[in-house]
């Protein structure tokens, strides 16, 4: 199965990449699915290339969202609920670290994956703002659904940002380097192109209104 995710940057290259069971093995990996877990919950800044914030003034971003965040999901029983520090972050498909570097929550990891599509392209995954497991190293091969770390605990935020799981997906030139690799290489248009990880994660989504509760409360 596969859906087709166009870049911003390039919006008439199309991308036919496979689906993945990135959701199913998350809440499998914690035991979510005893609640029920039915729907991914997103209030407005959380999705892919928003301009605004989430937290704090609410304000508007520096650079447009480069990926989602997901931290908010409904259970069955139509209840708001969160991820936390403790909440086990699943790789997307398999494919080889290759960037390992602090950001302003907690860690990003890069992994490099081939055969996300019918194309002889390179992509990239990114999960930011977690703890990584103690034996993840440069160049360790993870194979679809390994456990990559945690969501990082964000209590000593200045900005008061509650923990959450930062996604990117991306198709990467030739030239990319991942020598130096930092938040900033995924901003750089001419060697990533920003994908909506939304089409591939598998599983329902929602956005609210601002000025919902559950977006006030955060």
């Amino acid at each position: 199965m596969h859906s087709q995710s166009t870049s911003p940057s390039n919006p008439t290259r199309v991308v036919s990449l496979k689906k993945a069971r990135f959701t199913q093995m998350l809440f499998e990996e914690n035991a979510l699915a005893q609640n029920g877990f039915e729907t991914w919950v997103f209030c407005p800044g959380m999705l892919f290339n928003s301009p605004d914030k989430w937290w704090g003034d609410r304000g508007q971003r520096d650079y447009p969202h480069e990926g989602i965040d997901l931290c908010l999901y409904r259970d069955r029983r139509q209840r708001t609920l969160r991820l936390d520090e403790m909440t086990r972050i699943p790789a997307m498909h398999k494919g080889i670290v290759k960037a390992i570097f602090k950001d302003y929550l907690g860690k990003a990891v890069v992994i490099h994956h081939e055969n996300l599509s019918g194309e002889n392209a390179r992509f990239i995954s990114l999960y930011a703002h977690i703890t990584p497991r103690a034996d993840l190293e440069i160049d360790t091969l993870v194979q679809e659904g390994d456990f990559l770390g945690t969501i990082a605990d964000t209590s000593s935020s200045k900005a008061k940002i509650i923990p959450h799981l930062h996604f990117s997906l991306g198709l990467a030139s030739p030239s990319l380097s991942y020598e130096g690799f930092v938040w900033n290489t995924i901003r750089k248009g001419d060697i990533i192109t920003l994908l909506n990880p939304l089409e591939v994660i598998e599983w329902p989504c929602e956005e609210l209104e601002r000025g919902h509760p559950a977006c006030l409360e955060i």
